[in-house]
């Protein structure tokens, strides 16, 4: 008896170890790599990956298939994942950020000289148009807000987007980013210890769940760009 006690202890210690140590943890990025030499990144801002044009204010869209199943996206939100990110790069003087209006200037501009609407080829044509080595482009694909209050939820936040790097010169995608996360408490998945530890416990809103994860998505995009 007293040797199985001491292996159940020594298994849990074992684990205790594994979660310290981010042995358990899986990135939901690539895997980081050193990326060429870029010295102007545009940064567009977060397209939707489900509207109602005719009932909203028109946004920058471009758009193209979705990787995950997506709920509608209202252009509010869109809008405070944009500012997110675009508060992510203000340090970094290669990342370029682009306006709405600009945005929807240049794409109008794109179509209108009839250049093939396929997504890559739209995000070459706004490379050139502002004379970019790149374009960092990200779609939102979910923004729901919690039910609830921080310490209590009937429902949680849930957030899902993708980063994409594109070198305009040939089209080719350099780095990529995927963020699909609903929180679930500590206690039923253990893996989510690096979040809590990051925001506390407690239940955050889908705009705090939006800048965890764009956090984790520009810092591996910094380690990568030489």
């Amino acid at each position: 008896m007293k040797n199985l006690e001491k292996g159940t202890i020594y298994i849990c210690l074992v684990i205790v170890a594994m979660l310290l140590t981010g042995c358990f943890w899986q990135s939901t990025g690539s895997v980081p790599k050193k990326l060429p030499p870029l010295k102007k990144i545009a940064v567009l801002p977060m397209d939707r990956a489900s509207t109602k044009p005719a009932s909203e204010r028109p946004t920058c869209n471009i758009g193209g298939q979705s990787l995950y199943t997506s709920s509608y996206v209202t252009p509010e939100a869109a809008q405070k994942v944009t500012d997110i990110l675009y508060s992510l790069i203000l340090k970094d003087k290669r990342f370029k950020p682009v306006t709405q209006g600009q945005c929807m200037g240049l794409l109008n501009a794109i179509l209108q000289r009839k250049v093939n609407p396929s997504e890559l080829k739209i995000l070459r044509a706004f490379g050139k148009d502002l004379d970019a080595d790149a374009i960092l482009y990200g779609k939102l694909y979910r923004f729901r807000e919690r039910v609830g209050s921080e310490y209590a939820v009937k429902s949680p936040a849930s957030v899902a987007f993708s980063l994409i790097l594109v070198r305009v010169a040939d089209g080719k995608v350099l780095w990529r980013y995927s963020f699909d996360e609903t929180q679930q408490a500590l206690t039923e998945n253990l893996f989510n210890w690096r979040f809590y530890k990051s925001e506390g416990m407690r239940w955050v809103t889908a705009e705090e769940l939006a800048a965890y994860g764009l956090k984790q998505a520009i810092e591996e995009l910094e380690k990568a760009l030489p």
